[in-house]
């Protein structure tokens, strides 16, 4: 069984709206072809993701917890993060990041090395220039 990491670049005011009205969340992940959003959207699998984290955590810190080792890398797939518990992704809740906190996640991920061979560091990074928060959830 596979999980997904998905991620969906969005202005404040659709952040704003995803915590007043939660079931604007699938309209955002909708890959219907009237979503215009649709091409701003991410995917990466999350239990490789995790995999490669947990070995190079305990072959650089001494430990397989990823998230302590990798602080930025838990944040950007969702740990710590504010979260819609309305809103079941299917492994938790949806979890929303600020323009701000998403610039933060990508300058954290550069320096924890892994802007360089992981797709999800270029996209928190673009979303950053964007000016654009984050709303994802694992599937």
């Amino acid at each position: 069984m596979s999980m997904w990491l998905n991620l969906a670049k969005t202005d404040p005011a659709r952040l704003r709206e995803a915590r007043e009205n939660p079931e604007l969340i699938d309209a955002l992940f909708s890959d219907d072809d009237d979503n215009e959003e649709a091409a701003t959207l991410h995917g990466e699998d999350y239990r490789t993701l995790a995999e490669v984290a947990e070995g190079r955590a305990a072959a650089e810190e001494g430990s397989a917890d990823w998230t302590s080792a990798y602080p930025w890398l838990a944040r950007a797939t969702g740990h710590g993060c504010e979260t819609v518990d309305e809103y079941d992704v299917g492994y938790g809740p949806a979890f929303l990041l600020t323009p701000d906190e998403v610039r933060q996640v990508a300058d954290g991920l550069e320096r924890e090395g892994w802007a360089p061979f992981l797709e999800l560091g270029p996209y928190y990074a673009e979303a950053a220039t964007e000016g654009k928060g984050m709303i994802g959830g694992i599937s």
